[in-house]
């Protein structure tokens, strides 16, 4: 007959209590330590008011407070369903008149206690600190009940995946590796997927699927960010819903789960198969991954996919048999073998995906782009356009690109990223990404990049607010002291003059301009700063300065310099990082077929022609010594430097 006693009594809170109150005290100090000490330490000195406020309480020792919150949950979840797997144990435990619901709701719930109790204490000690210390002007009483709910929250996720996998193993090693694999499979599996597909399918966007918010699919990365940012009430409830999922599936699980599953790597025959091949197929797209960053080669891309699948098949299968006699279970993976070739044939009836350009009838709007932008809401960020002639322009573009698959794919002297986002009329968005040779491209691109749209898209000049412009500097990057513009009515001379030489400068196929290289420096607010290149075909800007007298400060010419003196690139750049100055300017002093150039119409000269390109095949190095040092470029050997140096080497 079923008994009626009560499984919530004093003994049986005790028995726990041995079992998992240990991490309860250890969770308490790591806490203590992290946080309310550290608050007694940096407010009750004398200069406790140099510091800042915090946004939050994660920013006191946020390295500690994320051990604490992914290992001690799991670990509590392990310790207490640790008689699961220990036969004689899960015997004993089973042997008790009691339904197992009953057993897994006091385990579970009494489990959850501890491990909330160390937080509950380490939020009241820190609003009591909050209170004795007055710290309202550092941090408010709300953030701390906003910490403590956020750190409930996590652990309840953390802890009912380590209980859900106590259920579905029979191991206590393999239930706390499972559990972290559940924790970040959602978005590991899907970043290998995405990855995975931009190499099947050309054109597929995976980089930009890759930083669209992904860390947010899987609770340990969405941790990492609440240094700098707080959780969504959307985040809340999916959490919320994942708590009680996972407990009632848990529950489920255990009341179908054998005795005799102790001691197995999992519980249910029917999972066993799952896991096999799931680890495998993983495992493979890992190995893919991997080959591919490491070689973008074909032959180790196929190498990386057939090493992954192998490895994880077997690694799977010694986990089951708990041995590593497992090679002679060829039969398994012959069918996985055989089942990732039907995959990738599946792959290619994707063919029309691949081709796919939006008709210009259908477009709304386009943006074309070779970075991207995390936040596409970034001022930065580049703007899409609408006027019809640039948007077909865009679509030639892509069209060319998709019918030079067989050349993109080939080795490129000039790697470059090409990103299309269409946004079509009926609400849809269209989004693909390649790899190209701009070098192969310059008709189609100089159609594009010498469109007003699309320089007021994508220069930051023409996203500021004149009026929010503090300050212009003009570095040469051969002096300590740039050229600083504070008054109101010159910047905005300045910046109109600057706009202008952007709307009517030509497009170059060429990132590195010739020539002087000096940068200007736009602020705008506290630390908002943008960055324009300083071109010698800004004649009426360079004409501007002049009219100001402030040429001379603004860009290198000989008078900045004593001499210079060319060299081969036998000094390595990394070398040149490395050495001491004194070093480097010995060994440059000693090479014989270096050449002193002092007089000003070669210093001139090699101010005018030298080109900042690291693509170059063949190249020179000049260093400029000056009162404050020497400095580097990097140039072309073009005509007019040749004629002069030609003597040289």
């Amino acid at each position: 007959m079923q008994s009626k006693m009560s499984l919530f009594n004093k003994e049986m809170v005790l028995q726990v209590g041995r079992n998992v109150g240990w991490i309860s005290v250890i969770y308490f100090l790591a806490l203590f330590f992290a946080i309310p000490l550290r608050i007694m330490m940096l407010y009750s000195g004398e200069n406790y008011r140099d510091f800042m406020p915090v946004e939050r309480l994660f920013d006191f020792n946020f390295a500690i407070q994320f051990i604490m919150f992914i290992t001690v949950p799991v670990v509590m979840a392990i310790f207490l369903y640790r008689f699961l797997h220990v036969k004689q144990a899960a015997d004993l435990i089973h042997s008790l008149p009691l339904k197992r619901e009953q057993i897994f709701h006091f385990y579970t719930m009494t489990g959850f206690v501890f491990l909330i109790i160390p937080v509950i204490l380490i939020g009241l000690t820190t609003a009591i600190i909050h209170s004795v210390y007055d710290l309202n002007l550092y941090f408010e009483l709300q953030d701390i009940f906003r910490w403590t709910g956020i750190v409930v929250i996590f652990n309840a996720v953390f802890y009912l995946s380590g209980v859900f996998v106590a259920m579905v193993t029979g191991i206590s090693v393999v239930q706390g590796v499972l559990t972290y694999i559940m924790l970040l499979f959602p978005a590991g599996f899907t970043l290998l997927i995405i990855y995975n597909l931009g190499l099947m399918l050309y054109g597929f966007p995976s980089d930009y699927y890759q930083i669209r918010n992904i860390e947010y699919l899987s609770p340990i990365s969405h941790l990492t960010i609440l240094e700098g940012q707080s959780i969504s009430v959307k985040a809340v409830l999916l959490y919320s819903v994942f708590v009680l999922v996972s407990y009632v599936l848990s529950l489920f699980i255990y009341k179908k789960r054998k005795i005799e599953a102790a001691s197995e790597a999992i519980a249910f025959n029917s999972l066993k198969v799952v896991f096999k091949y799931g680890v495998a197929f993983c495992m493979m797209l890992l190995g893919g991954m991997y080959f591919d960053a490491m070689q973008n080669k074909f032959g180790w891309l196929i190498f990386g996919y057939t090493a992954g699948g192998i490895i994880g098949y077997f690694a799977a299968e010694m986990v089951l048999q708990k041995s590593w006699r497992v090679f002679g279970k060829l039969k398994g993976l012959g069918y996985f073998a055989i089942a990732m070739a039907v995959l990738v044939l599946i792959t290619q009836a994707f063919a029309p995906y691949e081709k796919m350009v939006p008709a210009l009838d259908e477009i709304r709007s386009v943006t074309y782009a070779n970075h991207i932008y995390m936040d596409p809401d970034d001022r930065l960020a580049r703007k899409p356009l609408y006027e019809q002639e640039n948007i077909e322009a865009v679509r030639k573009f892509h069209e060319s690109i998709i019918n030079s698959e067989k050349m993109n794919e080939q080795g490129m002297e000039s790697q470059e990223f090409a990103l299309f986002i269409y946004e079509l009329k009926n609400g849809d968005k269209l989004v693909r990404q390649y790899t190209i040779d701009r070098f192969d491209y310059e008709p189609q691109m100089r159609e594009i990049f010498e469109s007003l749209e699309y320089k007021h898209a994508h220069q930051p000049i023409f996203k500021m607010n004149t009026d929010e412009i503090t300050s212009i500097r003009i570095n040469k990057h051969i002096t300590d002291s740039p050229l600083t513009i504070t008054d109101e009515e010159k910047i905005n001379q300045a910046i109109a003059i600057l706009k202008k030489e952007i709307e009517q400068e030509p497009f170059s196929i060429d990132y590195y301009s010739k020539g002087n290289t000096s940068s200007i420096e736009i602020m705008s607010g506290i630390n908002d700063y943008d960055h324009i290149e300083l071109k010698r075909s800004y004649k009426s800007f360079l004409g501007w300065l002049e009219e100001n007298d402030r040429l001379k400060e603004a860009i290198v010419t000989p008078d900045d310099i004593d001499y210079i003196v060319v060299t081969n690139d036998s000094i390595e750049q990394e070398q040149f990082k490395e050495y001491p100055e004194e070093e480097i300017i010995n060994r440059i002093m000693n090479d014989k077929q270096a050449l002193k150039l002092s007089e000003h119409d070669q210093v001139l000269s090699a101010i005018e022609t030298q080109v900042m390109d690291g693509l170059m095949k063949r190249r020179i190095l000049l260093f400029s010594f000056t009162k404050q040092g020497i400095t580097k470029r990097f140039v072309h050997l073009v005509i007019k430097m040749y004629q002069l140096y030609q003597g040289a080497f």
